[in-house]
């Protein structure tokens, strides 16, 4: 009985505790309920009370940008008057000093204004006064614009060019931008237009081909085409038009160019002729004396039979030896060792060193004189420039291009003469030294040898 009651008691406590954690699960679902309402709740005032600032934000940089207006237009105004409040106060000569300033900056914007208008071509006629004075006010740069539209937008115009053929007519010309080209329909000719500060405006022969005029007759015609233009602005034509060739540069020169020639050519045939004498040497074998040696070791008897066979292959070695070389070998074989065997040697290599460096020493003295030639033509030119200069002055480029191009092209002639010469002259006489330096070693081999 007492256990029963025991177990009653524990199941009276497990259902109070169960009943217990239900009421607290019940209250938490509750709390989380109220709480997600509250924040949707919070959400909802917080987007009404951004929207409501957004909308006193926007008012009030309206505003701020009015009053600010206000404040600018205030200022101005304040400027004004305190320049008028300022003029009441300045005396006669600070006067005189701001209309000193004033007129100073008119006349620098007139200057513009007819610098502007002369660079673009432009007529000035409507920009002037009836005293010549130039007009800078809203009309003329009104005017001034109009005219840069109307260049925007091309259109063909007649006005008097010189043509090709030298004579002044009347063709159709257009201006794109910086590009202006003429058509004559009648001659079917055209070409770029090219103007200058004080001759008439002529077009360039020898431009435009055939297709290209058929382009700018098509352009008048139809409005389209293809129309070739010069990038450069008129440079590429000025280029092509001082464009020589190479006698004309070196007439250019002057008398002076004539010498620095003479020895170019000079220097030419020498070194010509010379490399095909060095080429056509025949080789130099080394190994000769040792042959020699040789054949005397192995046929060393005395009898006759022994020398008639080594006379017999001595001579057929001597005639298998071609030039100087050969002359060397008969010398030593047809005379004895002595002071008249060496002499012998050393007359032959002298005579024949003189035979191979002839008329190189011609090269290196060509060489030598061009660029003295090409300095005294320079001296020539640069005397020619400053009595130019002093004659017509220092305006003119022209007048003293010509002194100038003898002064530089007879130096760069001496150069182009020299450099090369010198190279030649060079390069035969190491060849030649090198071959007469085989040749006196083996003169010195062949001068111990005993053929007795």
């Amino acid at each position: 009985m007492a256990i029963y009651q025991v177990k009653m008691s524990i199941l009276t406590v497990v259902l109070l505790v169960i009943s217990s954690l239900t009421v607290k699960a019940q209250a938490n679902d509750n709390l989380v309920e109220e709480l997600l309402a509250r924040i949707s709740t919070s959400k909802q005032a917080l987007l009404d009370v951004e929207k409501s600032v957004n909308k006193q934000s926007t008012a009030l940089a309206r505003d701020i940008a009015k009053q600010q207006k206000q404040v600018k237009e205030l200022r101005e105004k304040a400027v004004v008057l305190q320049r008028f409040a300022d003029e009441q106060l300045m005396s006669v000569a600070q006067l005189e000093k701001r209309l000193q300033q004033w007129s100073t900056q008119s006349n620098y914007q007139k200057q513009l204004l007819t610098s502007y208008a002369e660079a673009s071509h432009l007529p000035t006629e409507q920009l002037t006064q009836a005293n010549g004075e130039v007009v800078v006010d809203i009309n003329a740069l009104s005017h001034m614009s109009e005219q840069v539209l109307a260049r925007l937008s091309p259109s063909w115009q007649v006005q008097d060019v010189v043509t090709e053929q030298g004579s002044i007519a009347q063709v159709n010309t257009i201006a794109i931008g910086p590009v202006e080209v003429a058509y004559d329909a009648g001659a079917l000719s055209g070409g770029p237009v090219s103007r200058e500060l004080i001759a008439e405006p002529r077009i360039l022969a020898d431009i435009f081909d055939e297709q290209a005029i058929a382009e700018l007759g098509s352009i008048q015609a139809s409005g389209s085409g293809t129309l070739r233009f010069d990038p450069t602005l008129g440079n590429a034509y000025k280029l092509k038009d001082k464009q020589q060739g190479i006698l004309a540069h070196i007439k250019t020169g002057g008398v002076w160019a004539l010498p620095i020639l003479f020895f170019g050519v000079l220097s030419l045939v020498v070194s010509v002729a010379k490399a095909i004498q060095l080429v056509r040497l025949p080789t130099i074998d080394v190994n000769l004396t040792e042959k020699i040696k040789e054949i005397l070791h192995l046929n060393n008897n005395q009898d006759e039979v022994s020398k008639a066979q080594t006379h017999e292959k001595l001579a057929v070695l001597s005639a298998t030896s071609q030039g100087a070389q050969k002359g060397l070998f008969d010398i030593a074989m047809s005379t004895p060792i002595s002071q008249e065997r060496d002499d012998l040697l050393i007359a032959y290599l002298l005579e024949y060193k003189h035979k191979t460096e002839r008329f190189i020493g011609a090269i290196a003295t060509s060489a030598a004189i061009a660029p003295l030639l090409g300095l005294l033509g320079t001296v020539s030119g640069m005397i020619s420039t400053f009595m130019m200069m002093t004659i017509f002055g220092t305006g003119d480029a022209s007048t003293v291009s010509g002194g100038i191009s003898e002064a530089l092209i007879t130096t760069e002639l001496g150069l182009i003469v020299a450099i090369p010469s010198l190279i030649l002259s060079a390069l035969l006489s190491r060849r030649s030294k090198s071959y007469c330096a085989k040749l006196e070693a083996n003169a010195i081999k062949l001068s111990k040898i005993s053929f007795a």
